[in-house]
């Protein structure tokens, strides 16, 4: 057993080791990845609400709503009141919209930097990432 790594722990190694490569280089815009990868779904939805927003960036409600707390706390991101009173509707500030602007280079550089570490592995990163998922929706079914 032990000549037989564990394929979720070096997945999830990988993956805590790349967030710190992104993590670092959106340094200067005062975003980490995960709060870049919020905004980013966010400026391209239209008015999603908290629940919505969860679906978009595959977050349960609870980690999305503890995201955006830290972003409403930046000024990046504000609710207002949608359709239905219970839902709220989120919408970057124009802070919002100028930070993601500005961190936008800085994630472009990590993101080649990643894809020269990777070659073509990062083609198989995507379809891990398919395959994965796609096995996980019919668990879930």
């Amino acid at each position: 057993m032990s000549d037989d790594p564990c394929i979720c722990t070096s997945l999830r190694q990988a993956a805590h080791l790349a967030t710190e490569i992104y993590d670092q280089a959106l340094e200067p815009s005062g975003l980490k990845i995960t709060m870049f990868r919020v905004m980013r779904r966010l400026s391209e939805a239209d008015q999603p609400t908290i629940s919505e927003l969860a679906r978009i960036v595959e977050l349960d409600r609870s980690s999305l709503g503890r995201n955006l707390r830290v972003l409403q706390r930046m000024k990046l991101v504000r609710f207002s009141d949608g359709d239905d009173e219970r839902a709220k509707v989120v919408s970057l500030t124009p802070l919002g919209v100028a930070t993601l602007e500005d961190a936008k280079p800085l994630w472009r550089r990590a993101q080649a930097r990643m894809r020269t570490m990777l070659g073509e592995g990062a083609d198989t990163v995507y379809a891990v990432r398919a395959s994965v998922g796609e096995e996980a929706a019919r668990l879930r079914a």
